[in-house]
């Protein structure tokens, strides 16, 4: 980008969860051009990057777009967003997932964002994000700062997570919390590094036990993100949010650093602890991201999050959350999917100290399947979502989404009886056409809630779109990329033999022995041993001249129960043509009496062309202290979760492609 480049200071922010059309365009760039997005919303110097990258020089109708979308931001003052939604809906409460807490009954929607700037290192957003139960400044701050820092004041958005449709810690379920962020606009070193820290203010709560009865205030809310990208195309994160203080609980800076570096001793229920000494409510979660540019891109993403540390040890989960999910920006040349599962434990959103729990305005912060049950109650669950974006001629766009998502009852023990959940579904199909400088269209929802009632929702919206071609903003032009010599044609070739991409399957067997823990401390642990057939589909992307990275999802039997792994870290070391070694680490799940999740880890050898195409490979691998709830009809001597330590080693054939 020329005069007036976004990132030559404090940068804006595009709208989230707001206006489907412009993210879904953005999204699909950036992935195309092999930018993972693992914190939104997104900054508009990130997409500026990106289109000064060679990407656009093979794309250029996707980039004209996306500089069309980008031209309010880049204005001295303009109105960058702007939206209404007018419904007839069926009487039901649920709320619409990741719309600032709106219910599915609201029969209005508006939202509206414009900024002005002030040189280069100040800007002024002023917004707002309304419905039938409450108006929220959403957008509504001012930022200031450069490339190393920048301070956020206001009304801002926070999604920490690779995944689009539902973030375990923090989403736009619930409405936006008023807040101080700091963060970086150019990532440092060659790693890209990128911080994001907050503090924010949630809704006030009448329940927050203190001193053996209730104290009543607004809960604290600080939040610590950080994600590298040590190769191109490959993010690793990882994020922290604590509540705390609130009517006369303790706030102190001190104690809050106290519980951020050391939470089994200062933040989590344990015998040495009274109810008062607790310092608040925490959750934390590790993701990745991979964007594989293949011919069809895809992108891969995994999650592993804990809403409390196991047996005293910080570094062990008890109440567990393991998400998966893909993205297929160009299915075909019009076409988008994206497919997420998510499966979290008991005790998520809820807490004996916040008993309003994890929540702004009785909306949770993060996945919105967690808040499809009964109100207060840490029932385990799995989701569901699929995405279909269908952009037609015109401008015209199709976006369908199908959502599903089913508690577990056999572990409410939480409510004292069990409010007999059913399968939760909803399908949601929005068409829209561009007019002039507006986005017009229709929006239909339906389906039945957790308690099986039916809901529905028809609107009809009406979304500023951007400048329209005759509008007075400029839409900066592509520089034109200039006729490459004959050294710098080869010097590519070879950096693209070095950065290679192939996708893989493994078919082999596994020997594993468990280790299982009913109640640890107190019953000694019972060895059982297994086989197994194993199976793995992976992609890896050659990186330097001998080390490749990757990620990989496997399946196999422990015991007779269903193992399946996922390495959010996959590398492997070329030793010449026909050997190499490998390292990974990740999180796996166990099909046990009900879920056990844990860390997963290992190494490995692999003779490579053993046959063309073909590799033969011997993993060992762990899967460490998979923590599980209990079921009600379980005895509890000490602790209400057993663990199981599942070590194996698997040998298998490799089919690349």
């Amino acid at each position: 980008m020329s005069a007036g480049r976004a990132d030559a200071g404090a940068t804006a922010y595009l709208p989230l969860s707001l206006a489907p059309e412009v993210e879904s365009r953005i999204e699909r760039f950036l992935t195309l051009a092999g930018v993972p997005v693992i914190t939104r919303p997104i900054r508009i110097s990130m997409v500026t990057d990106a289109l000064a990258s060679g990407f656009c020089a093979t794309n250029k109708a996707v980039c004209h777009q996306v500089r069309r979308d980008l031209a309010p931001y880049l204005a001295p003052a303009a109105v960058t967003a702007a939206g209404v939604e007018v419904a007839a809906t069926q009487s039901n409460s649920l709320t619409q997932a990741n719309q600032h807490g709106a219910p599915m009954d609201s029969p209005w929607l508006a939202y509206v964002n414009g900024i002005g700037r002030f040189g280069e290192h100040l800007l002024l957003s002023v917004g707002a994000v309304g419905n039938s139960d409450r108006v929220t400044p959403t957008g509504t701050m001012v930022s200031a700062g450069a490339d190393a820092i920048q301070l956020d004041v206001g009304y801002r958005d926070h999604w920490w997570s690779p995944f689009r449709m539902g973030s375990m810690l923090m989403s736009t379920e619930a409405a936006t919390m008023p807040s101080i962020t700091l963060s970086n606009v150019v990532p440092f070193t060659g790693a890209n590094l990128r911080y994001e820290v907050f503090m924010a203010r949630m809704s006030h709560s009448d329940h927050i036990e203190f001193n053996g009865g209730y104290t009543s205030g607004n809960p604290q809310l600080f939040g610590f993100h950080i994600d590298v990208e040590p190769a191109p195309g490959w993010t690793l994160g990882l994020s922290r949010i604590m509540q705390y203080g609130g009517g006369q609980r303790p706030s102190g800076f001190r104690d809050l650093m106290k519980a951020f570096f050391n939470p089994s001793s200062y933040d989590n229920a344990n015998s040495s602890l009274s109810t008062d000494q607790e310092f608040g409510n925490q959750q934390v979660a590790f993701s990745s991201e991979f964007v594989v540019p293949l011919r069809f891109p895809i992108s891969t993403y995994i999650e592993y999050a804990a809403e409390d540390t196991f047996h005293s040890q910080n570094f062990r989960f008890g109440s567990s959350a393991l998400s998966a999910g893909i993205y297929l920006p160009r299915v075909t040349k019009n076409l988008q999917l994206r497919y997420e599962f998510a499966e979290w434990q008991t005790n998520w959103y809820v807490h004996h100290i916040y008993q309003d729990g994890m929540t702004n305005y009785g909306v949770v912060l993060g996945q919105w399947g967690a808040q499809w049950r009964y109100p207060g109650d840490g029932v385990g669950a799995q989701s569901h979502a699929l995405e279909l974006i269908w952009d037609l001629r015109g401008g015209r766009q199709l976006d369908l989404q199908y959502r599903t998502a089913l508690n577990d009852n056999a572990s409410v023990a939480t409510l004292g009886y069990n409010p007999d959940y059913k399968r939760a579904q909803e399908l949601s199909i929005s068409v829209s056409q561009p007019w002039r400088a507006w986005e017009l269209g229709l929006h239909v929802d339906g389906g039945r809630d957790e308690f099986g009632d039916s809901f529905g929702r028809l609107g009809a919206f009406a979304r500023f779109a951007g400048p329209s071609l005759n509008a007075h903003y400029e839409v900066p032009a592509a520089e034109e990329p200039a006729e490459s010599t004959e050294a710098e044609v080869a010097q590519r070739s070879a950096a693209g033999a070095r950065r290679r991409v192939e996708g893989f399957v493994d078919v082999g067997v596994v020997s594993s022995w468990i280790d299982y823990e009913q109640d640890a401390g107190s019953v000694p642990a019972v060895r059982t041993t297994s086989a197994s057939a194993h199976l793995g589909l992976g992609v890896r992307r050659a990186f330097t001249q001998n080390n490749d990275f990757g990620t990989r999802i496997e399946f196999d039997s422990a015991d007779s129960r269903m193992f399946m792994a996922l390495r959010a870290i996959d590398f492997r070391h070329r030793f010449g043509p026909h050997f190499a070694g490998s390292l990974f680490f990740g999180a796996a799940r166990y099909e046990a009496l009900t879920p056990a999740y844990g860390w997963y880890g290992g190494a490995g050898i692999q003779w490579r062309e053993l046959l063309k195409g073909w590799d033969l490979g011997v993993d060992y691998r762990i899967g460490d202290h998979m923590a599980r709830n209990k079921t009600p009809s379980e005895s509890v001597i000490i602790w209400p979760n057993a663990f199981y330590t599942i070590q194996g080693v698997s040998t298998y054939i490799s089919r690349r492609f």
